[in-house]
């Protein structure tokens, strides 16, 4: 079974070609697929999808370090510089 993760961003005003940038330059490998979204103004969730759990770990430590380096151009929720989530896939479509 996969397993999704979903991020969500905020960004400070005039950072949207820097972070598009850096997602961009982030190694994906460990995941099938990343998504990026704009949901709103200055707002992106990413999207990926594993076919492993322990990838999402692995992705973690080097996810938290790749944070430090767009921190500058992100808004915090709260204490947190992201709003993020995961789950199992649990229903599916491709056309």
């Amino acid at each position: 079974m996969n397993i999704i993760t979903v991020v969500r961003y905020k960004l400070k005003d005039g950072f949207e070609d820097d972070f598009i940038k850096a997602i961009n330059d982030y190694d994906y490998s460990n995941s099938l697929s990343m998504r990026l979204v704009s949901i709103s103004e200055n707002e992106y969730i990413s999207i990926m999808e594993y076919d492993e759990i322990d990838k999402t770990g692995d992705d973690e430590v080097d996810g938290v370090n790749w944070l430090d380096t767009v921190e500058h151009m992100l808004q915090f929720y709260g204490e947190s510089r992201t709003d993020s989530c995961s789950g199992l896939v649990l229903a599916s479509y491709n056309q």
